[in-house]
């Protein structure tokens, strides 16, 4: 190679974009990042498994404490533990980055289902929903500071053990990681289609119960009141309101009640989710709600009903998140590819930080989901662009913070 050849390929080297070098960086170390995956998901990690998540929690405490990052680990009796990761940097924006370490998995499928590669695709339990996705954001952390382009004030990486369930301890630190961010950057994957999330409908489940009175149902049936029956007329009237405003959906989920074919059942139970576009049309639904249950087909039968507490706002997609993924298209463009950003009817982390009224974007792991068996995948060439796709973004963001 000549001289003036060399010198013109540093010069190329020298103009590439931080994500270029990023998208660099990954691809020589795919195979390092294929081991850790590995190793991650070996581990099982259902929520209700606290020693797996714990587990997993050390790895990736270990890992940010490898890139200097200043990590602390939230302590929980019950459930897994929490970590929280500082990095700091040379510029001026605060960048959260939101993950968790729970999966959906019983203890056994790590060792039955080991991950295995298949026609470019990763798959194993937890490969993108979502221990591949933090672990693509450590790999653009772990490149940001070889490229050394560390242009934001700091990045707080936040892997919460309890997203998989309603029954959350997480939300208030969630809150607090948040607290004067300029962005909050989800790390669920990217759609099937690759689209990024701008927008998730809000969530709320229900328990819609029916209390009736037993009595034998041969010899004096006139003396019982009939409390599923009750349940199955609200039911319907319930699920009737689906579409009454736009984007709202309604799903009986599961229901329970009775204690004998041969008995009238004193007792229901129907647990009920609800997803909204706007928070105005959830309250609208509750007074109908309300005011339905106020006329019982079965006299006598009382029906209440009850919220459950992990209720979250909507994800809406504000001029802020819209600059966001404007700016994420704009990113991947110059990587050499398209990207869209599309809502959707999931919840995730990012309702609470949008609810908390911060920036957010989501869907910024790599390209996976569930095939037809279901396995769950990501797919291998995902991977290195949508790595440095984020690790564009946290550049972006901190450079530009105002």
């Amino acid at each position: 190679m000549s001289t003036q050849s060399m010198v013109s390929e540093q010069t190329s080297l020298a103009e590439q974009s931080p994500a270029h070098k990023v998208e660099d960086y990954m691809q020589e170390h795919l195979t390092r990042y294929l081991h850790e995956l590995s190793d991650l998901c070996a581990i099982d990690s259902g929520t209700a498994h606290k020693a797996g998540v714990d587990e997993v929690a050390l790895y990736l405490a270990g890992r940010m404490r490898g890139l200097d990052m200043d990590v602390t680990i939230y302590e929980n009796e019950k459930w897994g533990n929490d970590v929280y990761g500082v990095l700091k940097g040379t510029g001026k924006g605060v960048i959260v980055l939101l993950g968790h370490m729970d999966t959906v998995y019983p203890v056994g499928t790590a060792a039955a289902r080991p991950v295995r590669i298949e026609n470019n695709k990763v798959y194993g339990p937890g490969v993108i929903d979502m221990k591949g996705c933090i672990l693509s954001a450590i790999y653009a952390l772990e490149a940001l500071q070889f490229i050394k382009h560390l242009d934001f004030a700091e990045v707080r990486f936040l892997c919460v053990s309890d997203e998989e369930i309603s029954n959350r301890h997480s939300k208030e630190i969630i809150r607090q990681v948040c607290s004067g961010c300029h962005a909050a950057l989800v790390l669920e994957a990217a759609r099937e289609n690759g689209d990024l999330v701008s927008a998730r409908k809000g969530g709320a489940w229900y328990k819609l119960r029916a209390s009736g009175h037993s009595a034998h149902a041969g010899v004096e049936p006139e003396k019982g009141l009939n409390a599923i029956l009750e349940l199955a007329h609200q039911i319907v009237q319930l699920q009737a309101l689906n579409g009454w405003r736009d984007g709202l959906t309604i799903n009986t989920g599961r229901i329970n009640g009775g204690i004998a074919t041969n008995v009238v059942p004193d007792f229901a139970e129907a647990c009920v989710d609800v997803r909204f576009a706007r928070t105005e049309d959830r309250v609208a639904l509750e007074q109908r709600w309300y005011e339905l249950i106020q006329q019982p087909l079965v006299e006598g039968v009382e029906v209440s009903i009850e919220v459950d507490p992990d209720d979250r706002d909507p994800m809406t997609c504000t001029p802020e998140n819209l600059r966001m993924a404007r700016l994420a298209q704009e990113i991947a463009r110059d990587l050499g590819f398209e990207v869209r950003h599309a809502p959707t009817g999931g919840i995730s982390d990012a309702n609470y930080a949008s609810g908390f009224g911060y920036p957010a974007l989501d869907g910024l792991g790599p390209v996976g989901g569930l095939d037809h068996s279901p396995n769950e995948y990501m797919e291998l060439d995902s991977i290195a662009p949508r790595t440095a796709l984020l690790a564009g973004l946290i550049t972006s963001i901190g450079l530009h913070a105002e």
